[in-house]
């Protein structure tokens, strides 16, 4: 079965399970080649640039910018002004529930390499390896464009050394969006206000009120409970969660300048293993209106050389209402659920 996969995606495997896989097997197709700092990409209506980071933390990885080339070419979705913040889908923290110096920021230090797709599949790869990262983690986090307008983005690790997690067992691994300037702060959902509450849509802006508030928040998927840490942690602000509202479906969008507006789904949202918690911090407001949209995946009761991971799909396009969203989440999950019924455990795109 490893044969028959595209070489980028062998490249991958063996970066994380150090699986040997002669040279031309990998150079067969062309890339991925030599470790690259930037990847252009261009496919449909967006233009965008995915970055390695070797310039960390002065410069993040991630993608550097995005643009929808139709809709608004001169506007980029990410913070162009602030240094280190125009950066979307950057891998920002591992955090556990115990106190830790390596909590905060760790992605950002040490080799997380870049590597392009072959020319036709439109994409790049970052690849970590378990001695570059403080907590023994290693990763892939692979984007290709999808057009008319949408990035997918594929998540893999495998955690080398779960005992490094502690009691609480669990890992937080915490995503970024930096963005430029929006209409609305908030992030907008389907959910429920209050246990038993019917589902609607929800217009959260993390307000302050909960103990360890710190300019911002995170929601939880309705069945999820929240996360457990220690009276001494020190990194608080992405552990806690709002007790309600809770989201029911995984996908927000939020509204932007421009009248632009940046959709992200996901393949999953709340089960035994893993879940997915989305985040808003506005550590920049009222100064400029440009929040951070995040997202956090977590993975409960992390266990030696099991693979983790998720799919997901940022849109970048003109808002044309809620249920246009809603409707851009349903397209493709049925194509999910399609595509991980023949290859549950690849790196593969959905279309």
């Amino acid at each position: 079965m490893i044969g028959k996969l595209p070489p980028a995606l062998l490249f991958a495997i063996n970066q994380i399970f150090a699986i040997a896989v002669p040279a031309c097997a990998l150079a067969a197709g062309g890339p991925p080649g030599s470790p690259r700092e930037t990847v252009e990409i261009r496919a449909g209506d967006l233009g965008f640039v995915v970055r390695d980071n070797s310039r960390s933390p002065r410069v993040l990885s991630g993608i550097d910018s995005l643009f929808n080339l139709r809709d608004a070419p001169k506007f980029d979705a990410y913070d162009p002004d602030g240094k280190g913040a125009s950066a979307g889908l950057n891998f920002e923290h591992i955090i556990s529930g115990h106190r830790d110096r390596k909590n905060a920021f760790t992605p950002r230090a040490g080799r997380y390499s870049l590597f392009a797709l072959p020319e036709d599949e439109k994409g790049a790869v970052l690849v970590r390896k378990e001695a570059d990262d403080p907590w023994g983690v290693s990763s892939t986090l692979e984007y290709r464009a999808s057009p008319p307008n949408a990035v997918d983005f594929a998540f893999r690790c495998v955690c080398h050394r779960p005992e490094m997690f502690g009691a609480r067992q669990y890992a937080i691994l915490f995503f970024a969006n930096y963005m430029n300037d929006v209409a609305d702060v908030a992030l907008h959902f389907r959910g429920v206000a209050e246990a038993g509450g019917a589902e609607r849509w929800i217009a959260a802006d993390a307000p302050p009120g909960p103990r360890d508030w710190n300019s911002g928040g995170t929601y939880r998927q309705r069945d999820a409970p929240a996360l457990e840490y220690d009276k001494d942690l020190e990194f608080r602000l992405n552990s806690w969660s709002y007790e309600w509202p809770r989201y029911t479906e995984p996908v927000y969008f939020g509204r932007a300048a421009h009248g632009m507006t940046l959709i992200l789904m996901f393949d999953r949202a709340y089960a035994a293993d893993d879940e997915i918690r989305f985040s808003l911090f506005k550590f920049k407001l009222p100064k400029q209106p440009r929040p951070a949209w995040d997202f956090q995946y977590v993975i409960h009761k992390v266990a030696a050389k099991k693979e983790y991971g998720f799919r997901g799909r940022l849109i970048w396009k003109k808002f044309v209402s809620p249920d246009d969203c809603r409707e851009e989440y349903r397209k493709w999950s049925a194509k999910v659920r399609t595509a991980n019924r023949a290859t549950p455990s690849a790196l593969l795109p959905v279309d």
